[in-house]
């Protein structure tokens, strides 16, 4: 009896993971123009004017798309460094599964806290206006 192709994938999450994000990223590095339209406004800007954790995220996106390490960094260094994790996290997970030595992903409840605390720390002191807080907030373009 032959195989369906989804419970096939199903007992590879991670390489299915691995696959998505890189059709994603080639995705965004032909269409980031077309794709930086598409996105809609920061709604808690829009109505407080202070920067939440994703505010510039889209243009960071974007500017890493086409190799603008930089200037990515200038809009959100959360963005870079959440990327930077996932893609530890995925590129991890996806060897130990195409070993087939994978487990379930069990992350501590001490990484989940830093985490949380880190998105907290970085949402409000990218809004105090002195330096060296200022650098964390978005650039003009």
């Amino acid at each position: 009896m032959a195989e369906s192709i989804i419970s096939r994938w199903s007992r590879r999450p991670w390489t299915l993971l691995s696959v998505l994000v890189a059709l994603a990223a080639v995705a965004a590095f032909f269409l980031h123009d077309s794709l930086l339209g598409l996105m809609p406004p920061c709604l808690f800007y829009q109505s407080t004017g202070w920067y939440c954790p994703g505010c510039g995220g889209k243009r960071c996106v974007m500017m890493l798309s086409q190799g603008r390490w930089l200037d990515a960094l200038r809009m959100n260094a959360l963005v870079i460094v959440t990327a930077v994790g996932f893609t530890v996290l995925l590129c991890r997970e996806t060897w130990r599964e195409l070993r087939q030595r994978g487990g379930e992903f069990v992350m501590s409840p001490r990484l989940g806290w830093f985490i949380v605390w880190l998105f907290v720390a970085f949402w409000l002191l990218r809004n105090v206006p002195i330096p060296p807080f200022v650098w964390l907030a978005p650039r003009p373009l």
